[in-house]
């Protein structure tokens, strides 16, 4: 059963979105598509012996990254190996949320998963050592939390304003990208750059994104509408521009969609 903390005091709240731990349950299922989100998430593997595995979506190759781990924002599926169980903590930014904890320009993330000691040098290995350590949920999350207020850096100039951006975009699929930036008074192409290095994604990819995003809640609630109105709804043009939308970010079709759990959409089923 994965724990989760979800409520922070100033200023984690403004950047985290929740901590989770996993003690390692059996799945019946070799492998998990991982779907994006737009946000990056740092991951520590508690067993040595059962690195993350996870399979390039272009050919399937797979590569093995272990102790603690910075996943970036994706703009495409990725598949996870979750035939060995291992107990995992990790930390959900929201979007634009990493860029003060790791001193870099996050667009430099996109589609990768890098080691946290690039980013944090031997720092990464105390906190992992700490979380091995602890012998309770409550007292790993306190370590994250504590980790977490030791790496905050000072915010690059115009930081705000791009988190104030990503948070336009997610509350109105109508907001568009032209009028969010001439309201914030940056030309277009140095918004999008500024964006990048806050989000990691460009500004257009990023609202694609949260639009999908909306479609698998309104899937995993169980609202049963014909697919083009759930199309028009979330701002699509018809029913293919969903369909073509939904394929890129999940490999599948709407009615082929098969989330691990209701409460887990971004973790996808793959297909016997």
């Amino acid at each position: 059963m994965i724990e989760s903390r979800t409520r922070f005091h100033n200023p984690l709240d403004l950047f985290v979105k929740c901590l989770w731990f996993s003690p390692g349950e059996h799945r019946d299922w070799q492998q998990e598509r991982i779907l994006p989100t737009g946000s990056v998430d740092l991951i520590f593997k508690l067993r040595d012996d059962h690195p993350i595995r996870i399979f390039d979506p272009a050919d399937n190759s797979p590569r093995s990254v272990s102790g603690a781990t910075v996943s970036g924002a994706y703009s495409q599926p990725f598949g996870l190996d979750t035939s060995r169980s291992s107990p995992t903590i990790g930390v959900h930014f929201h979007p634009g949320g990493a860029a003060p904890f790791l001193g870099v320009p996050v667009r430099a993330l996109l589609n990768q998963h890098l080691s946290l000691e690039e980013f944090w040098g031997t720092q990464a290995l105390r906190v992992r050592e700490q979380l091995l350590q602890a012998t309770s949920t409550a007292e790993r999350f306190g370590i994250l939390e504590q980790a977490l207020l030791d790496r905050l850096t000072e915010p690059a100039p115009n930081y705000q304003a791009m988190l104030h951006a990503a948070g336009l975009f997610r509350a109105s699929r109508s907001t568009s990208v032209k009028a969010v930036s001439e309201a914030l008074g940056f030309s277009s192409q140095r918004f999008i750059r500024q964006f990048q290095n806050a989000v990691g994604l460009t500004p257009k990819l990023y609202c694609r994104i949260q639009r999908f995003q909306s479609v698998l809640d309104q899937i995993v609630s169980g609202t049963q509408l014909p697919w083009v109105n759930v199309a028009l709804k979330h701002g699509y043009y018809d029913q293919s521009h969903l369909i073509q939308d939904f394929r890129e970010f999940t490999g599948v079709t709407p009615l082929e969609y098969r989330p691990v759990a209701p409460d887990r959409k971004n973790h996808m089923l793959m297909a016997e």
